[in-house]
């Protein structure tokens, strides 16, 4: 029976911490919803504050440099969206030369081909009309 009972002992232990760690972790759940939701709460508070600021309202002077902070961040991200698109115009324009520039060079060494064979031909026929004039 001893043994029973410390088995039983046991179990109950057991499903005591299991339930404590559920309600732990139930509470952890909680604090975690709580601080997202707090989190993008004072995002949308941010954003309004900015929107407002970016169209002219009045804010407080001690929020002011904060505000002037994100814009000139804003400021940055924008030229630097600009840059990069003036750089891919670039790479772009870059790219489409040396594709124009390696067409060039396919056709002038087919030219030149073509020249060579003509002028092959030219030699050949030059020989044999100096061959047939010699049996002649």
């Amino acid at each position: 029976m001893a043994f029973l009972d410390k088995l039983n002992k046991m179990a109950k232990t057991i499903e005591d911490k299991t339930a404590d760690a559920i309600e732990m972790s139930n509470y952890n759940a909680a604090i975690t919803a709580g601080e997202n939701g707090f989190t993008m709460d004072i995002r949308r508070i941010g954003e309004f504050y900015y929107e407002f600021f970016i169209n002219g309202g009045t804010v407080e002077p001690n929020i002011l440099p904060v505000l002037q902070s994100a814009k000139a961040h804003q400021d940055a991200i924008a030229q630097a969206k600009a840059d990069i698109e003036k750089l891919n115009a670039e790479i772009a324009a870059e790219k489409e030369a040396a594709k124009a520039e390696r067409a060039a060079a396919r056709e002038a060494a087919k030219a030149e081909k073509e020249a060579a064979k003509a002028a092959e031909a030219e030699e050949k026929a030059a020989e044999d009309t100096v061959v047939e004039e010699t049996v002649e």
